[in-house]
């Protein structure tokens, strides 16, 4: 195999593991009836390190300007990940999804790009309000994660500067 495989397979395997700690939060919570919650940012620390497991690109500021730190960027989860959690835990309690089905979800919708701050500015404004939500009408199950960047008009770009038209 050769090494994106490897990281594919481990990639999986890490949102299987996600998946059913979520489902073990669920059932702990309504276990002793007390909505406790979660940290959203406890998948980062499974999927380390993002940039090598779930990078998918730069805006094309942040590319013209490599290296990263050239000019101030960002790195940004490509879908919110109190956004993914949230909209995970419902399609648990509401749909009759397969842990199969759900991780397949989780990794699809994983990733992070490198935007620049007035990108990143730009997606937390009043005038989007995405910085912890994804466009209206957009569905986890199969819209597409770059969703939340077009609408802002930020183009992504792979590391060789040719456009991401979509990760599905």
């Amino acid at each position: 195999m050769k090494e994106k495989d490897y990281i594919d397979q481990h990639l999986q395997n890490t949102c299987n593991v996600i998946i059913q700690h979520i489902k073990n939060i669920m059932l702990f919570q309504d276990n002793i009836k007390k909505p406790w919650g979660y940290h959203s940012r406890f998948i980062e620390r499974l999927v380390h390190p993002e940039d090598e497991l779930i990078f998918k690109g730069y805006s094309k500021p942040v590319f013209q300007n490599l290296p990263v730190g050239t000019i101030p960027a960002r790195k940004e989860h490509i879908v919110p990940m109190s956004y993914l959690i949230n909209s995970l835990w419902e399609l648990m309690e509401t749909q009759s999804l397969s842990d199969e089905d759900l991780s397949i979800i989780l990794k699809r919708n994983l990733g992070i790009a490198y935007i620049s701050h007035e990108e990143q500015k730009k997606l937390d404004s009043r005038q989007y309000g995405l910085k912890t939500k994804m466009p209206e009408g957009w569905c986890l199950r199969n819209g597409d994660p770059l969703d939340r960047l077009k609408v802002t008009g930020i183009e992504l770009l792979d590391e060789f500067g040719q456009p991401i038209l979509s990760l599905i």
